[in-house]
């Protein structure tokens, strides 16, 4: 089967194309922004089919002609909710008119199937106090959104992804477009740019500066180790049904506050009052985020092969070391520079 991976030198899609490369012939689209690195696919540039670092905006229908695809995956994406806060046109750029270029050429190119990737924060908040975002089920109330919740974006990012989930959803009906789409909660792992919260406390603990929290950290968010993601993304890819939305969580669920804890305790390297700087709220902050994934378990299994799922402390172990081995990778990104300010405010 021959596969494009749309932004595989990013975080989530080399992670993907090192899962599937063996298996299928493997052509690579990245637009190489700060974001996507080469080195995140060292050792298996050989075997790419091709590689071209082209924006999905600007693709042709010559460039589906050529490569006669027979599966789309799109991780192409802006990302970062602080980044989407300053300069929110580069992600309707990127997550709407560009996802929009992508799907009419796949569409005439006549692909069996497109796999978007998007996002848990498409459903906003999820408090567990709160009726409002609450079902009714056998007489109990769950507390989580599965895949029938409505969207309600809080973010330019969630907006931008929010809006192209409508966009694939409105060309199912209208043009029967082959698309699946999947939304995973907080990834995290080797490769990952330190901007998000666990590199970017893992490399500041290594260069002997703070850890910058949002206020008091009471935040939840849900959070799957990248490898275990990508395995069901695969998944998804080969036995998912067309026309359907995927929740894909790991029901493992912490505060910001947590997280950070369990980093300084597992590297060893000070205690909270000298690790951490705690800084005004990010604007819009939303308080808790928890996916509801039993219609993905039900289909698949999570006994299966494609899952194999490290608990936090497993993977957050992984990531650890992963980034103490390879200074070489981020070692080059300023991480103050990754600290946003907005009229001397934080917005990381």
């Amino acid at each position: 089967m021959k596969v494009l991976v749309t932004g595989g030198c990013g975080f989530m899609g080399s992670h993907f194309i090192k899962q599937i490369i063996d298996k299928h012939e493997v052509v690579c689209v990245d637009k190489m922004t700060y974001a996507g690195n080469i080195k995140n696919l060292e050792g298996h540039m050989d075997k790419l089919k091709h590689f071209y670092p082209f924006n999905i905006a600007t693709l042709t229908p010559d460039f589906f002609d050529l490569g006669k695809f027979d599966v789309v995956a799109n991780f192409a994406a802006e990302t970062h909710v602080d980044r989407s806060i300053r300069d929110p046109k580069a992600f309707l750029e990127t997550d709407v008119m560009g996802l929009f270029n992508l799907v009419y050429h796949s569409m005439k190119a006549g692909i069996k199937k497109f796999v978007h990737i998007s996002t848990d924060e498409v459903y906003g908040p999820i408090p567990c106090d709160s009726a409002q975002y609450m079902k009714l089920i056998s007489g109990e109330f769950i507390d989580q959104a599965d895949e029938t919740f409505p969207l309600n974006p809080t973010s330019p990012y969630s907006a931008s992804k929010a809006s192209g989930d409508l966009l694939l959803q409105a060309y199912r009906k209208t043009y029967n477009f082959p698309v699946v789409i999947v939304r995973p909660c907080n990834n995290y792992g080797p490769n990952q740019y330190p901007e998000k919260l666990i590199p970017m406390a893992i490399t500041r603990l290594l260069q002997d500066k703070k850890v910058i929290l949002h206020g008091e950290g009471k935040e939840v968010r849900e959070w799957i180790y990248v490898e275990d993601c990508v395995k069901a993304i695969e998944a998804i890819m080969d036995y998912g049904k067309i026309g359907e939305i995927y929740n894909l969580g790991s029901g493992d669920r912490k505060t910001n506050r947590n997280v950070v804890q369990k980093i300084i305790i597992e590297m060893e390297l000070g205690y909270w009052g000298n690790s951490v700087e705690e800084v005004s709220n990010r604007p819009g902050n939303d308080q808790r985020y928890a996916i509801n994934s039993s219609k993905l378990v039900d289909f698949m299994g999570w006994d299966s092969d494609y899952f194999y799922i490290n608990d936090f402390e497993e993977g957050l172990e992984k990531t650890i070391k992963w980034y103490k081995d390879n200074e070489g990778w981020w070692n080059n990104v300023s991480l103050d520079d990754n600290v946003y300010k907005d009229n001397e405010e934080y917005l990381r």
